[in-house]
């Protein structure tokens, strides 16, 4: 009954289309294509029927529709996934790419299908030139229109050849532009999404190369045609920033300039807070410390709060407000468990007050003894911090007094002692 059916449909099929040959090139062969057609209802509960299907329509009616390739890839893909001989593997994964090609000659789209060809070419490990060859064509026929999964493909492709000794650092930088560039036209329109995460998964796997002696020029050199693009500005405001290029000269400049552009089109915590930076980098602490307050007003979440928090424990520090560091250290603390790093700061404000403490007496020693405290609670409280934390316990336990120097004030190892001046914390004597 199904098939006398399938007959029925082939044949009324075949008057309306035979002419153009879309189903076959006879009448005949368009009945075969009908019955083959139905390999897609096998595709998961009988996979051998569906590929024995498949290939009947494949070689009977190639014109008939465009999922009869996208379906061949996956068959064949699976297929060669599956395989452990290595000459039949090779054979399929050759018919997956033949299936890519046949795909053009009759439905064209050459770039789309291309950008899908050297994606399964790099996900299959295949000559890396000739991926990209096939991506760099398929990129430059559909431009901004590129796919994002080409995009992708084709920044970790560069990358591959880098590593191979086949291109140069300054190659892959190139392709960084030209990748993010298109993903960047792209916003706004129906996948917006899918091109922001290519956008960010295009930036991670390139940051190795991405260092200030390669993004300060490039920055400088892109400003003045970026200045109002928003997602340019994010962009490199994030890039600069995690690379502290501001700390040189040049970097600094053009941090600024991009950090207060992308902040007049969108006021953010991390605008912000890259503003501080420039202030920060020219000693204005008093100007650093207003922005990292924005950053933390502006914040969604209490991690970041945290961490712009802690970037004015920092600014306290650096202008010697010691008491105010320890405050803003403390309210970091609060804001993020199981972190480590704002005893640190708070350690060593305990440390640099040590002459400013020296009462003559025990004090300047109070001051250690209270920062080797804060050092132990980083690392006790943050695991991750043991290492740097035991390098400025060693540092300056080295500094302790001797026994004999404790027992003048009839003092001696491990008895309770109150630092002094401003710090006014309990502690442990600690001799060497």
């Amino acid at each position: 009954m199904k098939k006398t059916t399938l007959i029925l449909a082939a044949l009324i099929i075949s008057v309306t289309t035979f002419a153009q040959g879309k189903y076959g090139a006879t009448p005949e062969d368009s009945i075969v294509c009908i019955e083959s057609l139905i390999y897609k209802d096998y595709l998961k509960s009988e996979p051998k029927l569906a590929h024995e299907l498949w290939r009947t329509a494949y070689k009977t009616c190639p014109q008939s529709q465009k999922t009869l390739y996208t379906n061949g890839v996956k068959i064949y893909k699976a297929l060669a996934k599956k395989e452990k001989d290595a000459a039949l593997k090779k054979a399929y994964l050759d018919t997956m790419f033949s299936i890519f090609d046949q795909r053009i000659e009759y439905f064209n789209e050459r770039g789309k299908v291309l950008g899908m060809k050297g994606q399964s070419m790099l996900s299959t490990k295949q000559d890396k030139e000739k991926t990209f060859e096939t991506l760099n064509e398929a990129i430059n026929l559909t431009g901004d229109k590129t796919q994002s999964g080409t995009l992708v493909a084709m920044m970790f492709t560069t990358i591959n050849l880098e590593k191979a000794g086949k291109k140069t650092k300054e190659d892959v930088v190139k392709m960084f532009e030209k990748t993010l560039a298109i993903c960047a036209a792209n916003k706004g329109g129906r996948q917006t999404e899918r091109y922001a995460k290519a956008a960010e998964k295009i930036q991670n796997i390139t940051s190795p190369y991405l260092d200030c002696t390669v993004l300060v020029p490039l920055a400088d050199k892109n400003f003045e045609a970026n200045k109002a693009n928003l997602d340019w500005l994010r962009t490199n405001v994030r890039l600069l920033k995690k690379n502290k290029c501001y700390k040189e000269d040049a970097g600094a400049v053009i941090y600024g300039k991009v950090a207060e552009a992308y902040f007049a089109l969108e006021p953010s915590a991390n605008g912000a807070a890259g503003i501080a930076t420039i202030y920060l980098g020219k000693k204005d602490y008093t100007k650093a410390i207003e922005w990292f307050q924005k950053s933390v007003d502006m914040s969604e979440t209490d991690d970041e709060k945290a961490e712009y928090t802690l970037s004015i424990s920092k600014a306290h520090s650096y202008k010697k407000s010691y008491s105010q560091a320890r405050t803003f250290a403390l309210k970091a603390v609060g804001l993020k468990k199981g972190w480590g790093a704002p005893y640190i700061l708070i350690g060593d404000c305990y440390a640099q007050s040590s002459k400013t403490c020296d009462d003559g007496e025990l004090g300047r020693f109070g001051a250690y003894w209270a920062a080797v405290d804060k050092y132990r609670k980083a690392k006790a409280v943050d695991a991750s911090l043991a290492s740097a934390a035991n390098k400025k316990i060693a540092s300056i336990s080295s500094r302790y007094p001797a026994t004999k120097d404790v027992f003048f004030f009839n003092k001696k190892n491990g008895d309770p002692y109150t630092a002094g001046c401003w710090i006014n914390e309990a502690t442990t004597i600690k001799t060497k």
